[in-house]
């Protein structure tokens, strides 16, 4: 991994005329605390100048040579968090200054005697030779550099803009490189340079309360986005996000990404220097009300009935195996975001960490075709799994009433799902065979729309006995002669946190597997990878019917923590409708990931009380096609 050599400058403490400002030296210590949250230490060369040691002279030398020794397989990077200004410009660069002013970042001495401001044209002979040497350097501007300072200030926000400096300027004063012919910091900046400037020309970079703290409002967007990223973002999505969520805290701000080469806009954030992990689900408050960051587009769902997305709310950088702060329920679903009810309700000024503990699982449809006579005990049913509805309503399993006992299909299926119940009893067992086959659609559908997890976070490969491998998720294996087929399944987390992982079995005669390993799920270190050897099963019962294939759906569910997928566990349900054995009762809970396991079986949940570590999860699905010729 490359190296991230960072100069971070912040500064309140100006000295008067220049007003002081609250929230600068915040932002580069959450900007240090991000990096060495995100970059291994042996890969992060660090330093950081605040208020009264960020002079002229301290900062151009930190430049030179913290910046200066990045080596051609290092990233280089500068966040300045400060007043920005301007200052008159010499005749001679008025063809490059039309207004005939420069762009200015101020230093804590600037203002003194015989002292100046950092000129833009001086901060790009600076960062010239960084650019030549490094792999790459990004610039972080988080100041005004407009000459437009005569917006209102309310008592929330500042405007990081100092008085203009009206002292004349000799060239003489200038660093070496800055003179006439020098471009700004804004002006065609070399290739591998990236510019991330708080906002355009003619605006001005605020700063606002956030958590109770003052912060500049691109200095706590970009945190937030580092935070939340899984590493592996371009300069575009970063842009994309700041820039959304900066019209949010503040007006007329619009951050801007500068490059003289637009192959840059998608270079991987910090040259990939930023650890990949588990990206967080983020709740806030906007003018609509409490929401979350995902919505529709990513696949949450509608409220169905009294049923919905629920979640435990953490402080942001806290851990998730306490009592959470509160509980939220989404009660509308957006485009890009959800809105959600809070109990109880907390601070709208902050921002904080939420994770899914549960999610709606619409009942299944049965359709009944014939007539229905007292013996189907439709009452008897658990109305959380099933529901009754018109068979031509798109009912997503029938039920035929026959002239002895009532038969289960499934539309555009070739063969029943079970043979016909028939006796005294049909009806209680004809309700037990839905509700199996409620649990088994319900968990073939599992995912988490709202999870956190990139989907390489756990790789998984598929291979046959020859040798073959899946490439789309989908293996076909073949008997030979009487001999079942064997394959495996290897998984590998890719991720720097460690993850559980629970390989779960759908058959098609509606049985639910968990016995690939002992426990149910297992635990796999960053980096580590385990494979598991299974075979391939048609059975003679089916075989003998006249089938020749069967696909098994193989469901990896994978969690951040630990959780028992045996509670998921049912056999099969027989060709011919025998006796039904009894399904697992639910175990003890060791995530919240448990509870919406649970829902697979069940609704009849009492809520989440809030005493069990929160898990992000996410499913993935892969099948293996079974051929046993005649």
């Amino acid at each position: 991994m490359p190296t991230l050599r960072a100069l971070l400058v912040g500064i309140d403490a100006y000295p008067p005329p220049v007003p002081p400002l609250g929230g600068c030296v915040n932002d580069v210590l959450e900007m240090e605390a991000t990096l060495r949250g995100r970059v291994p230490a042996d890969a992060l060369d660090l330093l950081v100048l605040t208020d009264a040691a960020a002079t002229r002279a301290a900062v151009v030398t930190a430049i030179e040579e913290h910046l200066g020794a990045a080596g051609p397989d290092d990233v280089a990077l500068l966040c300045y968090s400060g007043h920005g200004s301007q200052q008159a410009a010499p005749p001679e660069a008025w063809p490059q200054e039309p207004d005939r002013l420069g762009e200015t970042i101020v230093l804590v001495d600037s203002r003194s005697p015989g002292s100046w401001d950092l000129a833009d044209r001086e901060l790009a002979a600076l960062l010239r030779p960084v650019t030549s040497r490094a792999a790459h350097l990004l610039v972080v501007l988080d100041c005004c550099h407009s000459g437009d300072g005569t917006r209102d200030v309310s008592r929330t926000t500042r405007i990081r803009l100092a008085p203009s400096d009206p002292r004349p300027r000799p060239w003489a004063t200038f660093l070496p490189g800055a003179g006439p012919a020098a471009y700004g910091i804004g002006h065609k900046p070399g290739t591998g340079h990236v510019l991330l400037a708080a906002c355009r020309s003619s605006e001005t970079a605020k700063e606002t309360l956030l958590d109770g703290r003052p912060r500049g409002a691109l200095s706590a967007v970009l945190g937030r986005a580092l935070r939340e990223s899984d590493g592996q973002p371009t300069y575009r999505d970063v842009h994309r996000f700041v820039a959304a969520r900066i019209r949010e805290l503040v007006p007329e701000q619009h951050p801007q990404l500068e490059t003289s080469d637009a192959g840059d806009l998608d270079r991987t954030f910090l040259g990939g220097t930023i650890c990949p992990r588990p990206r967080q689900l983020t709740l806030a408050h906007s003018a609509d009300g409490w929401s979350i960051d995902v919505g529709a587009v990513h696949g949450v769902p509608e409220p169905t009935g009294e049923d919905t997305t629920e979640l435990a709310v953490h402080a942001l950088d806290g851990a998730t195996d306490a009592v959470p702060l509160a509980t939220a329920e989404v009660c509308r679903v957006l485009p890009d975001r959800a809105l959600v009810r809070l109990v109880p309700d907390l601070d709208p000024a902050r921002v904080y960490r939420a994770v899914v503990t549960s999610i709606p699982l619409p009942p299944l449809r049965i359709g009944v075709v014939g007539e229905v006579s007292a013996a189907l005990a439709l009452d008897s049913a658990d109305q959380t799994l099933i529901t009754f509805v018109d068979a031509a309503a798109g009912a997503d399993v029938l039920v035929r009433a026959e002239r002895d006992g009532f038969e289960v299909l499934r539309p555009r299926l070739p063969r029943p799902v079970v043979g016909v119940f028939t006796g005294p009893d049909r009806g209680p067992r004809t309700i037990t065979a839905l509700e199996r086959v409620a649990r088994w659609l319900r968990l073939s559908a599992l995912r988490n729309p709202a999870t956190q997890l990139a989907p390489d976070a756990v790789t998984v490969q598929l291979t046959g006995t020859t040798g073959s491998v899946s490439i789309d998720g989908c293996l076909e294996i073949t008997y030979a002669a009487e001999l079942a087929p064997a394959f495996s399944v290897a998984l590998r987390n890719t991720t720097s946190v460690p993850l559980w992982c629970a390989l779960v079995d759908l058959t098609e005669a509606y049985g639910v597997f968990t016995d690939a390993f002992p426990a149910g799920s297992v635990g796999l270190g960053p980096g580590e990878a385990i494979q598991v050897a299974l075979t391939g099963q048609l059975s003679d019962e089916l075989w003998r019917a006249g089938t020749t294939s069967v696909t098994d759906h193989l469901k990896v569910i994978t969690s951040t923590l630990e959780f028992d997928p045996r509670t998921l566990e049912q056999p099969e349900l027989a060709t011919t409708a025998g006796d039904l054995a009894a399904v697992r009762s639910l175990s003890r809970p060791r995530s919240t990931l448990d509870r919406p396991l649970a829902g697979v079986t069940t609704r009849r949940l009492h809520r989440s009380s809030g005493e069990h570590p929160v898990a992000d999860w996410r499913t993935s699905d892969l099948y293996v096609i079974t051929h046993r010729p005649r």
